[in-house]
C-alpha cells in the first residue's frame, strides 16, 4: 500500500487541477510582447496561436477570454489568457 501523496484526503475529495495563475504581461500592437518571470521580463519570440472563448453568457458568471500560445525567448512555450471580464492576465498550465 502506498501512502497518499497529498495530505489526508480520501478518494472522494475533489480538488481543482491546473488552476490559472496571474501573470504580468506587456502588450504591443494588441498582443503580448513580454511576460514577467522570476522578477525579469522574457520577450515573446512568436505568437503560435490565438483564440477566443465566450461561454456562460446566459449566467451572472460570464466567461470571455482570449487565449495566446506563445514561444518565449528562453525556448519555453506557454499559454496565457486575457480575462475580458476582469481585464486581467493568467497563465494556464497543463499537466
Amino acid at each position: 500500500m502506498v501512502a497518499p501523496s497529498r495530505g489526508t484526503g480520501d478518494s472522494h475529495t475533489l480538488r481543482r487541477l491546473n488552476i490559472p495563475r496571474r501573470v504580468d504581461v506587456r502588450i504591443g500592437g494588441g498582443t503580448p510582447i513580454a511576460l514577467r518571470r522570476n522578477g525579469g521580463w522574457l520577450k515573446v519570440v512568436e505568437l503560435l496561436d490565438r483564440y477566443r472563448i465566450d461561454d456562460r453568457w446566459w449566467t451572472e458568471r460570464r466567461v470571455a477570454r482570449t487565449y495566446y500560445a506563445l514561444l518565449l525567448e528562453d525556448g519555453r512555450t506557454v499559454t496565457i489568457f486575457h480575462d475580458e471580464m476582469e481585464n486581467s492576465w493568467y497563465e494556464q498550465r497543463y499537466g
